[in-house]
């Protein structure tokens, strides 16, 4: 009788746990929660900073990961036809636990051009893609017009991004 007790009650803790993360996952036409992240250097990037353009965010882990070395450098070589499109492309690393130096060898290996940003373990901005690995397009008022799901080894890339903006 006590185990079955213990167990309901465990079911019970969980689910309550659990709702309020599920109530506040973000959607298509919510304003995006702002932030406020270190940059490469002494520089601070800001959600705010973007207002007025449409935004493409995504999230990758660190330098050792394959699959994020693989979004960046593909990122890369549609970035051109991204800022065409009227959007910048902020990319936020959550695991590079080497900072800026870290930053910087992503940059000389895949010679990105994109903004990078700051925040490890998700702190700050943990309501965006729970999984690390989702994209979201944000408008020109900073509401989300788009969220493009992504797993481990598969994640947005150009293409689909350059769909979702409209350039393709």
């Amino acid at each position: 009788m006590f185990t079955k007790w213990i167990s309901g009650l465990s079911f019970l803790a969980i689910a309550v746990l659990a709702s309020p993360i599920m109530a506040d996952e973000l959607k298509v036409g919510d304003k995006a929660p702002e932030f406020s992240l270190k940059g490469e250097g002494a520089d601070t990037i800001n959600l705010a900073d973007f207002k007025g353009k449409k935004l493409v965010i995504t999230f990758n882990r660190a330098n050792w990961c394959p699959f994020c070395m693989k979004q960046v450098v593909d990122l890369q070589k549609n970035y051109d036809a991204i800022k065409d499109s009227g959007a910048e492309l902020l990319i936020i690393w959550r695991e590079e636990a080497t900072g800026s130096d870290g930053l910087k060898k992503i940059r000389e290996r895949t010679k990105a051009a994109m903004p990078f940003a700051l925040d490890l373990e998700a702190q700050k901005t943990g309501a965006y893609s729970t999984d690390g690995f989702d994209a979201y397009i944000l408008d020109e008022e900073g509401r989300i017009t788009a969220i493009l799901e992504g797993t481990k080894p598969d994640r947005a890339l150009g293409d689909e991004i350059l769909t979702a903006l409209g350039k393709k």
